[in-house]
């Protein structure tokens, strides 16, 4: 009887080592699972926020090449409006000895772009500089502050000279 029951605890302690390793082969299983789903969540959230900082600098980008270019240019009649292909356009005047220049900066073909010219002459968008893809450009001039309206969003610069004159 003794040899019976030794049996039976034996089987029973088997039953039971076998139970324990299905149950941690399962608890293992799981846990490399939620680490799996874990890595995968981090990994999207850190390219959705590399995107939205890549979208971040663009429009930063494209809004401070248009607000350094008119400081840099800023002076007593230096900023000014011109007529585009496609509508108005920012002229920055440089007077230099060999001659009155201009920075334009205007819409065309759904970018903005930006043209260095001889004052005199014509406006020739294929020459010009794109600066950034956007159907909206427009900029208004009020109390010695400049706004420039983008598809990327608005700059205002606020004119040193006392006539900026846009």
């Amino acid at each position: 009887m003794d040899a019976l029951t030794s049996r039976r605890i034996a089987r029973r302690a088997e039953s039971e080592h076998g139970f324990g390793r299905l149950f941690t082969a399962l608890l293992f299983a799981l846990f490399l699972i939620a680490l799996l789903i874990a890595l995968s969540a981090g990994t999207n959230l850190y390219r959705t926020l590399g995107d939205v900082r890549d979208q971040a600098d663009t429009s930063r980008i494209a809004t401070g090449l248009i607000a350094n270019s008119v400081r840099a240019a800023d002076a007593v009649d230096a900023i000014g409006t011109g007529q585009g292909p496609e509508g108005r356009s920012l002229v920055l005047t440089e007077r230099l000895d060999g001659g009155t220049f201009e920075t334009r900066i205007y819409s065309y073909e759904g970018a903005i772009v930006e043209e260095y010219a001889p004052a005199d002459a014509a406006y020739t968008p294929e020459k010009a500089a794109r600066i950034v893809d956007s159907v909206r450009f427009s900029f208004s001039y009020e109390n010695g502050l400049l706004t420039v309206y983008t598809d990327d969003g608005t700059v205002q610069v606020a004119l040193r000279s006392v006539r900026g004159g846009a």
